[in-house]
């Protein structure tokens, strides 16, 4: 400012237009040390944020998974309230966290594998110089599939064979590692990764529709500042769609993950398709819809919204 006052006073508009050249180059070049301190996260902020996010929603909504899958691999139509009688009339409350195990194990570690990996992916596409509109949508797709392969596919067969313990009216899969020990002997290992095809598809189309639309959303809904339930709020928005888009895979999932036997009626994921749309028509991809609707719209409301208060918090602590 005294510059551009002493050369006013000396030369006149010219040095006027010269020192105020000078004094905004002084003041971007005293910024930049600030913009510079401002780094991304690390990827074990992400990691331990998505494990404890992902931990925190399942003890929330695993009776609505239960329900969810004990409709989708019951062949007589039966709806969730039915559904959730039948489970209580058959284990009471206990029934409806069968397989928590797993599932614990399962969504935490899947929570931390995909904020993780859709970081990393994000900031491969963008180095890329990819199309900002489709960024978030392709490394969510990345992300779902890193996930599936690495994680989600083994957690989910242990959990479905666990949940299926319940209509059958067996105990074969009470722990977890006698669960895993019990398909290894019988199914080889290879017996873990039963319905990956499917699996990898639901992940890949479901993490990729909510992290391309949980921005979107939230940004249409956010005040100044943003408050935990908007956030929320997308995040249960977000479930939703995703859900109804990918509930037919996601029935063609657990049919072929709960095959128990040595005689498979469903052999793959095209075929088990097939199958079903032919023996029980277009509305048997939708049993099963209500409680996981109700499940991915909760789970992904905590899910965002954990996250970001984990995220927040570690990076604070470090």
């Amino acid at each position: 400012v005294a510059v551009t006052v002493a050369a006013a006073l000396r030369g006149g508009l010219p040095a006027l237009r010269a020192a105020n050249i000078i004094t905004m180059a002084a003041a971007s070049s005293s910024q930049a040390p600030a913009a510079a301190t401002k780094k991304k996260a690390h990827w074990a902020v992400s990691f331990l944020a998505g494990f404890c996010s992902g931990a925190t929603e399942v003890t929330v909504t695993m009776p609505l998974d239960t329900v969810k899958t004990f409709c989708q691999v019951n062949r007589t139509g039966m709806g969730p309230v039915a559904g959730a009688k039948q489970i209580y009339s058959l284990k009471g409350v206990s029934g409806f966290y069968f397989g928590l195990p797993a599932v614990l194990v399962q969504v935490a570690g899947k929570g931390a594998i995909r904020f993780t990996a859709f970081e990393q992916f994000k900031l491969m596409l963008q180095l890329g110089n990819a199309p900002n509109a489709s960024v978030d949508f392709l490394a969510g797709v990345g992300a779902g599939f890193a996930e599936a392969f690495l994680w989600t596919t083994p957690t989910e067969r242990l959990k479905v064979l666990r949940q299926n313990d319940i209509k059958t009216g067996l105990n074969r899969y009470s722990s977890l590692v006698g669960s895993v020990k019990m398909v290894a002997a019988e199914h080889g290992i290879t017996g873990l990764y039963a319905g990956i095809g499917a699996t990898g598809i639901r992940q890949a189309s479901g993490v990729g529709v909510r992290f391309a639309l949980y921005g979107r959303v939230k940004a249409a809904v956010s005040s100044d500042p943003p408050q935990m339930w908007q956030s929320a709020l997308a995040g249960g928005i977000t479930g939703c769609v995703s859900t109804l888009l990918n509930n037919p895979i996601d029935v063609i999932k657990s049919r072929i993950e709960a095959q128990d036997g040595a005689q498979k009626e469903y052999t793959g994921t095209f075929q088990a398709f097939r199958a079903i749309l032919r023996e029980e028509g277009a509305i048997a991809f939708y049993k099963g819809v209500v409680p996981r609707l109700a499940k991915i719209s909760i789970g992904q409301a905590i899910t965002f919204t954990a996250y970001e208060a984990y995220s927040n918090s570690i990076s604070n602590f470090t």
